[in-house]
């Protein structure tokens, strides 16, 4: 019924975290792709902006130019010279016919030639009096009065048109250039930038959607293992007070369908009680304990922690005089070596570290066999303190090692319990040096016993 549930509760947290990265994912590629267009629009204008600058003031140069050459060679207002085609072959009267090209000697095909560029003629009356040969079907062929104005011919194609006022090489007004400039190589590029943004930001939100899906994923690894860590203490916690919890009932409702209870079936029944009372008390304190150990460790100060110093030379004794008697129940020889003859002091919350020393030492004692031995040995390397706690007990297999430290792990489960132990004192162990800004480690040979070894630093180092 458990492993059901269980099961259940696994397939709805798989559907929220998938849940949850599709929407992380739907997030990032939407703000992404949003700049990304801002960006593509950006740059979009940018281009015509410039390309518009540089054909404008290509146009300038071309009209300046061609009003220069024309000024040279005006000598009446309203009137060309006969050698008009010798400078501009290209251009036609519109009251005359246009020469051949063959019969002008003085012929070079320049950028007016080429079709880019298209001239007409007005006299100061606005009247038409010449224009390009190759003129553009359906281009206007009437005077602007907007000096920069844009016009279209019958196939679609733009132009950018300049008029300038004519002058007579005496400085008399003679009429007005207008040059108009073919936009069509301008449009075309364009439309080749824009359609590169428009194939190209497809697929680029296609490669950031797939990043997105990849980064969402790793950025939720740990979340997702976080999470599952809680549901699996929780789940270990919640077995853990219910194998007390059950014997304590099975003991009382035994006990209750009993007609008649002697003094001794009375006091058994009350020491079973006390018992799983105890053993069920001594884990609730283990699980407070992590509880605020996990929320010390994820504050951003330790001003919750209570600050003291700490001698570690009396706290080790006073460990010794504590559980001698255990050790010495347990038929093991308990000693210490300090290598220190002054008072070595650590900064720390007192209880917290005693409870580390203790959880080291009763672990040795619990798991070394009659005849052994603990040590527990104090020195100073650089600037920290070390403390390492030494058993000859039966050693723990190095693939077993890397898990020593997680809650509710065991190695040995059945002799854990008759042992009254919960698999919490290493956690607990590792949570209070990690508060404590130290490391803790262990190493261990199967049939010859674990060596833990614990790095503080000292007064003043953290």
């Amino acid at each position: 019924m458990l492993n059901n549930l269980f099961m259940v509760f696994n397939s709805d947290d798989s559907k929220l975290f998938k849940q949850t990265r599709w929407r992380l994912a739907s997030w990032y590629i939407s703000g992404i792709s949003l700049i990304l267009a801002m960006i593509g629009f950006g740059v979009y204008e940018a281009i015509i902006h410039g390309h518009r600058i540089t054909v404008e003031k290509e146009l300038n140069t071309v009209a300046g130019t061609l009003h220069d050459n024309f000024t040279i060679i005006l000598n009446k207002p309203g009137k060309f010279n006969d050698d008009v085609y010798e400078f501009f072959p290209n251009l036609c009267l519109v009251d005359a016919s246009c020469p051949s090209l063959d019969k002008i000697s003085n012929y070079r095909l320049g950028t007016i030639d080429k079709g880019q560029y298209y001239l007409q003629i007005f006299d100061l009356s606005h009247n038409l009096v010449a224009l390009s040969r190759n003129y553009p079907d359906g281009l206007s062929l009437q005077k602007q009065s907007k000096e920069h104005i844009i016009l279209k011919d019958n196939q679609g194609v733009r132009y950018l048109q300049k008029s300038h006022l004519l002058h007579t090489n005496t400085g008399e007004n003679w009429g007005y250039l207008q040059v108009s400039r073919s936009l069509e190589d301008f449009d075309n590029y364009l439309k080749m930038v824009a359609l590169i943004l428009l194939l190209g930001l497809p697929l680029v939100i296609i490669l950031i959607g797939v990043s997105a899906w990849i980064l969402t994923g790793i950025a939720m690894k740990p979340i997702n293992k976080s999470y599952q860590q809680i549901q699996q203490f929780t789940a270990d916690a919640a077995h853990e007070l219910r194998t007390p919890l059950a014997a304590i009932l099975a003991t009382i409702e035994s006990t209750l369908m009993m007609s008649g209870l002697t003094a001794k079936e009375s006091r058994n029944t009350l020491e079973i009680v006390a018992r799983q009372t105890q053993r069920l008390s001594s884990l609730v304190s283990d699980l407070l304990m992590l509880s605020r150990l996990d929320w010390q460790l994820n504050i951003t100060t330790n001003n919750s922690l209570k600050q003291e110093n700490i001698c570690l030379n009396d706290l080790i004794s006073d460990l010794l005089e504590e559980i001698g008697y255990l050790a010495v129940a347990s038929k093991i020889t308990l000693t210490s070596q300090i290598n220190v003859k002054y008072p070595f002091q650590i900064k720390g919350n007192t209880e917290q570290i005693y409870r580390l020393l203790f959880n080291l030492a009763v672990n040795g004692i619990q798991y070394t066999p009659a005849g052994g031995q603990v040590k527990i040995s104090l020195q100073q390397q650089n600037k920290l303190a070390v403390i390492k706690v030494q058993d000859s007990g039966i050693g723990i297999d190095n693939k077993e090692l890397p898990y020593i430290f997680e809650r509710f792990y065991r190695i040995d489960k059945a002799r854990s319990r008759e042992k009254g132990g919960s698999g919490l004192g290493l956690s607990i162990a590792k949570a209070i040096v990690t508060a404590h800004h130290g490391t803790i480690q262990a190493k261990s040979i199967v049939g010859e016993g674990t060596l833990f070894i614990v790095q503080l630093p000292i007064l003043g180092q953290f």
